[in-house]
């Protein structure tokens, strides 16, 4: 069943890609023009590309339908060499590549870029998106464009927010129904002083951890427990190491389609065009991939014997009043943002 639904999945995906590629007949004038600018880059340039999914997870397919899709656009002028599965390491070091150049492109968890652009926190208090519509409104509307800009400071062109998904409450330890069950356990979170003083404010002893030593900290008693998606918990196999998940939706993690700013700055005007236009239309493509699945995964689980700890089985409302103190707290420096996407409809 999970082989067959990956392959109408990734079908689709096939089908949206064709749909880009042949675009409008109206746009024939302008698309013949593009065509034979990008025809005039005399060498094929390759882009080397690293992330942390294994095969079949929402990023690796998504990367390799975008991937698709901007080297028929580009008649073959850009291409890809994928390294995927965390072969090149974690998402700090996949980050500091593109930053210096030793990597070309990546898709990383926004938590982790924010150690590098510290705007892109406002996106990662807890409980702040009232649900998924409201997340993508704010990612690709004016406040998150806003914040991708800022990453240029940093060595980066931000090309828009993929998706990582509603990051849920798991653990081996015993079910988490309320925040006192939460207090002692320990519990892995990405380098983030957000969600350090998040995990703090819930009461347990927060552990910063790269994502490949998780299913060896689980198994070996270092952590108890850590904030997965669906999608990240079922491909990375690490519910092996768990028995309990509670659908908490602590906070919604997207992931940064991102490359090297240089490199960028390089590129003729209309392979730019293609690689962010195409990098935004495939946010929305990604996400669709990521949300198809996770009712399957959701289920792989199940079967797998974890116990899911459903949200209207939670006192979601006593872990709200937890965290109160951490908008506090950082209020000074991400308050102004935290309004303008609350007022956001």
């Amino acid at each position: 069943m999970k082989k067959k639904s990956l392959v109408l999945i990734l079908s689709s995906v096939v089908c949206l890609v064709g749909l880009t590629a042949c675009g409008g007949s109206n746009s024939t004038t302008n698309e013949t023009s593009d065509s034979e600018n990008i025809n005039n880059t005399q060498e094929p340039i390759t882009f080397k590309v690293g992330h942390i999914a294994p095969p079949g997870e929402a990023y690796a397919l998504g990367f390799e339908a975008y991937a698709e899709a901007v080297e028929e656009a580009t008649n073959g002028q850009i291409q890809f060499e994928i390294f995927g599965n965390g072969s090149l390491g974690g998402e700090r070091e996949l980050l500091e590549g593109v930053q210096l150049g030793t990597l070309d492109m990546s898709v990383i968890t926004t938590g982790v870029v924010s150690n590098f652009v510290p705007e892109v926190t406002a996106l990662e208090f807890p409980f702040l998106f009232r649900d998924l519509d409201h997340a993508y409104k704010t990612l690709d509307g004016e406040v998150g464009q806003e914040i991708l800009g800022k990453m240029s400071e940093s060595g980066l062109k931000g090309i828009a927010f993929w998706e990582n998904g509603q990051r849920h409450l798991a653990n081996n330890v015993h079910p988490i129904k309320t925040p006192e069950d939460l207090k002692g356990l320990k519990m892995r979170t990405i380098e983030s002083e957000l969600l350090l003083d998040t995990y703090s404010a819930l009461g347990t002893n927060a552990t910063p951890m790269a994502f490949p030593e998780v299913y060896g900290g689980l198994q070996q008693g270092v952590i108890d427990g850590s904030d997965f998606s669906y999608g990240v918990i079922w491909s990375t196999n690490v519910y092996e190491q768990t028995k309990y998940l509670s659908e908490a939706g602590l906070y919604y993690a997207s992931a940064t389609l991102l490359m090297n700013e240089d490199l960028y700055n390089t590129l003729p005007a209309d392979v730019q065009e293609v690689i962010t236009t195409l990098g935004k239309e495939y946010a929305q493509i990604q996400r669709n991939i990521s949300q198809e699945l996770e009712a399957e995964q959701k289920q792989g689980l199940i079967d797998n014997g974890v116990e899911i700890i459903e949200s209207k089985d939670l006192d979601l409302d006593a872990f709200r009043q937890l965290v109160e103190p951490v908008y506090e707290k950082h209020s000074d420096k991400y308050g102004e943002y935290i309004e303008r996407i609350q007022k956001i409809e």
